[in-house]
This record gives structure tokens, sequence and C-alpha cells, in this order.
């Protein structure tokens, strides 16, 4: 699995060999020319969107993992089943959510 900045790196060469075709293709091959420039539509949305992405910080997780953690003390401290299972989704569904 390529991280975000090899992901970034590998759509900017794809886009810029859109570009490059689509500089050298007709101007009267206006199928290829849009078919073309969708793909770098395309390319450069998902470029931002690698962009935008701002991954949690730490003190973010830690509180996570806190929370994951105070839940299932919690599970184990309760008398009822049906609070015992949910505290323990809440708890792995917290842990699963602070490794994002």
């Amino acid at each position: 699995m390529e991280t975000p900045d090899e992901e970034i790196a590998r759509l900017e060469a794809e886009r810029h060999s859109y570009s490059e075709t689509f500089r050298n293709t007709a101007e009267t091959d206006t199928v290829t020319r849009a078919h073309l420039q969708e793909e770098m539509d395309v390319r450069t949305a998902r470029i931002r969107e690698l962009q935008d992405y701002e991954p949690f910080g730490f003190l973010a997780r830690w509180g996570l993992r806190t929370l994951a953690l105070a839940a299932v003390w919690g599970a184990v401290e309760t008398d009822w089943l049906w609070a015992r299972i949910a505290l323990g989704i809440l708890a792995a569904a917290l842990a699963l959510y602070s490794l994002a």
C-alpha cells in the first residue's frame, strides 16, 4: 500500500502524462480531448483530497484510547449483560477510530 505522498507523486505523473497527450491531440478530436480532460480532473480531485486529509492529532488519538479503556472498565464493572455488550462495542469502535 502506498503512502499519501507516493500516491500524490504517482497521480501527478499520470496527470502530466494526460496533459502531454492532451496537448498533442488535435483540437478537432473533441471526444478524446474531453476524455483526457476528465481523467486529469479525476486525478486533480484525488490529489486535492489527499492534500486536505489531516489525521488526528496526538491528544485526540490518546483521548479516544482513554475513552476506550474507560468503556472496557465500565463493561467489567457493570452487572447488566446488555450494558456489557454495548460498552464492549463502544470500546472496540473507539479503539479502531483512534487508529485513523
